[in-house]
């Protein structure tokens, strides 16, 4: 499935290899990540108060406002839909600000209640949002796996190929309960009936 890959301003990026059929956007201070890792880039987006250096004409860009409803991560993830992009990946966007942390987490909600898949990626966590829905997810050595429900509640939330399983279970968002479980076999298979469920996988340092 062609991929729309958006690289957002967060200190801590981590580059991925993207193939010849990726979308690429730069959020604004996003373009300094890209240039400095080689990346490439497909559109500019942003009010392009946080960009080192100047780049080419050649390149297309949308220019937003500064004073706006929508983060530059948010436009580029509804620029993304409006190109027919159903699978997302996120770069950049944990980690720095906790503000903005946040908000990328709430668009890539926003992403999955539009039945879109997301994914947020640095060194230390790979973390979805997972809406009524279903994943299988590899064994990941050195690796934690939670659940917790970026809803009020998660309704019949499943949970096996763990140490903890799960069973048609109802989490909340103020019980996190669904911290730091473990991979007991060679994949895991997460479940959600009702509700939006964030997954995170952590590496787990000593």
């Amino acid at each position: 499935m062609k991929r729309c890959v958006i690289i957002a301003g967060s200190p801590q990026f981590h580059p991925v290899p993207t193939g010849p059929d990726d979308f690429v956007i730069a959020c604004d201070r996003g373009w300094n990540h890209a240039k400095a890792s080689g990346m490439k880039v497909d559109l500019l987006l942003g009010d392009m108060d946080s960009i080192q250096g100047e780049p080419g004409p050649e390149l297309p860009k949308i220019r937003m406002p500064r004073e706006k409803d929508d983060t530059d991560t948010m436009a580029a993830i509804r620029h993304g839909l409006t190109l027919g992009y159903r699978e997302f990946l996120l770069l950049g966007a944990l980690g720095g600000r906790l503000d903005h942390t946040m908000a990328n987490l709430q668009a890539a909600a926003f992403l999955s209640r539009q039945g879109a898949r997301c994914i947020l990626l640095d060194e230390e966590t790979t973390a979805m949002l997972l809406t009524d829905g279903s994943i299988h997810l590899p064994r990941r050595q050195g690796y934690a796996l939670s659940l917790f429900s970026f809803t009020e509640t998660c309704l019949g939330v499943s949970a096996s190929g763990v140490r903890y399983p799960l069973h048609n279970a109802t989490l909340t968002n103020t019980m996190p309960v669904g911290v730091s479980n473990e991979w007991s076999g060679e994949e895991a298979r997460i479940s959600v009936e009702q509700g939006t469920l964030m997954i995170l996988q952590s590496r787990i340092h000593g």
